[in-house]
């Protein structure tokens, strides 16, 4: 039978389940393949079949997603999570002349960030705009600007805004999160990938601390919820909101890991698939690892102890399918691999340029999410800014 043959003699369903359970770069060389396939495999039903196998199956690849300083820029690289933290792919940042950039956070195989832009000449306000990015196939969406104000100028300190990002499963959609401190209230507001709209969130509990938000750090998002830092000391309760019911909750901290808590010590991390841990730094050398055994119970476990005192100041950025804890130590640079039994594996040298600002480190699933909708990004593509658009020049 020639090849030719094949694709009309199978039915287009199986070719879908087929086609479904490849890796990312298999199937987009597929759409070379012939004028069905490369229909097929950019139909909106296609990506989600694809995104939905990846994200419920034990067998794909996991990636650790890091950003880390090189000068007065950061460089993008994506990691196999594996023995020897081989690198996967080397990405190309999207914009180059912002005068800030912030990871807002990265899920299911999207990675969204904030751009800042402050006052000049061309417009009298500092400018705000997030971009949602697949590293993988290439692609980004700007996302618009909402019909309300959105971080003011005037708020645009990190401690008068909360940020997330996250897939939502029961409807199978991304979204952003916004909150703002303005006058005397909260504004929240929520974006939608699907439906390329923002709206409103009405029912917003008092969750500044002051006159500003609480949070110094991006939030974590873990099973469909973010978390952010502590908005009320006195209690020491970290703020939750549930991205498919668009509630607002909290949680409580261990007594016990808060004994010497200020706001500059402390961070969550995702762990596993539906948990969160919390990291305290006792003194520049040394956090301890505590671990939520099951959301919504009050119960904790503290798992480690992580530092060492001749490695210098460390950082704890994030965990490993293996179990073991991905740790920034600042003397040399290096990133490395830390066990539960003090062992601990160079992988990574980092930039040694003084005053270098900290790694990031995500978790990363490739998927094909934007394929459909995104703009190209080509190898000699610069995106800069002027007046309130973006443009690749």
């Amino acid at each position: 039978m020639k090849k030719t043959e094949m694709s009309e003699y199978l039915p287009e369903e199986v070719i879908v389940q087929i086609l479904s359970k490849l890796p990312v770069k298999s199937i987009l060389k597929f759409t070379c393949v012939c004028k069905l396939w490369n229909s097929i495999i950019r139909t909106p039903h296609f990506i989600s079949t694809q995104n939905h196998n990846t994200f419920s199956s034990n067998k794909h690849h996991h990636y650790i997603f890091l950003l880390h300083p090189d000068k007065l820029e950061y460089r993008y690289s994506m990691h196999f999570d594996n023995k020897d933290f081989d690198e996967y792919l080397s990405v190309q940042p999207l914009f180059n002349q912002a005068d800030a950039c912030e990871v807002v956070g990265s899920s299911n195989g999207l990675v969204c960030l904030s751009y800042f832009y402050k006052k000049n000449s061309n417009f009298n306000r500092n400018i705000y705009k997030f971009v949602i990015w697949n590293p993988s196939i290439r692609k980004y969406l700007l996302v618009p600007d909402p019909s309300f104000p959105l971080l003011d100028s005037s708020y645009s300190s990190i401690h008068s805004k909360l940020l997330g990002f996250g897939f939502d499963s029961r409807f199978n959609d991304y979204k952003l999160f916004v909150a703002q401190y303005s006058t005397s209230t909260i504004d929240v507001v929520l974006y939608s990938l699907n439906s390329n709209t923002w709206k409103k969130i009405t029912d917003v509990p008092p969750i500044s601390y002051g006159n500003q938000l609480f949070s110094i750090r991006p939030s974590t998002f873990v099973d469909g919820k973010f978390y952010w830092h502590p908005y009320e000391l006195t209690r020491k309760l970290v703020l939750v909101f549930d991205l498919s019911d668009e509630m607002f909750g909290d949680i409580s901290l261990p007594a016990e890991c808060l004994e010497n808590f200020n706001k500059w010590n402390f961070q969550i991390k995702a762990f596993g698939e539906s948990s969160i841990a919390v990291i305290i730094r006792n003194n520049i050398y040394e956090n301890d690892i505590w671990v939520m055994k099951e959301y919504g119970t009050g119960e904790w476990l503290k798992l480690a102890r992580v530092g060492k005192l001749w490695r210098g100041s460390s950082n704890v950025l994030g965990f490993r399918n293996n179990g073991e804890i991905l740790v920034h130590f600042c003397r040399g640079q290096r990133l490395t691999s830390y066990n539960l039994n003090g062992r601990i594996k160079n992988l990574l040298a980092l930039s040694k340029e003084k005053n270098s600002r900290p790694p990031f480190a995500y978790r990363h699933v490739e998927s094909l999410a934007l394929l459909d909708k995104g703009n190209d990004i080509s190898n000699e593509l610069s995106i800069s800014f002027t007046g309130h658009e973006f443009h690749d020049s």
